[in-house]
């Protein structure tokens, strides 16, 4: 270990230090903000997994074998997922 790094080992536990002896006041005037954050979160993380599930479902249409009915346009109600049941 080097001095820089061993610089950086103490400055990141002195940090951690006041960190944890300030949590409870950080928290209170930080609590505004984080849970604008937490609602953007969980907004962006939905968003990316309906873009994550149709990519999904997409590949799975794709690796559906290519048969007759491809080629003449009908459509199965099996590979629709029968909806109508």
């Amino acid at each position: 270990m080097t001095r820089s790094e061993l610089g950086y080992f103490c400055a990141g536990v002195a940090a951690g230090a006041l960190g944890h002896k300030f949590y409870p006041q950080l928290q209170d005037k930080l609590a505004p903000y984080m849970a604008g954050a937490m609602v953007f979160a969980q907004q962006a993380f939905g968003d990316a997994m309906k873009d994550a599930m149709a990519t999904v479902d997409a590949m799975h249409r794709a690796a559906e074998p290519v048969g007759a009915e491809f080629f003449t346009g009908k459509t199965t109600e099996a590979s629709s997922g029968e909806a109508a049941a």
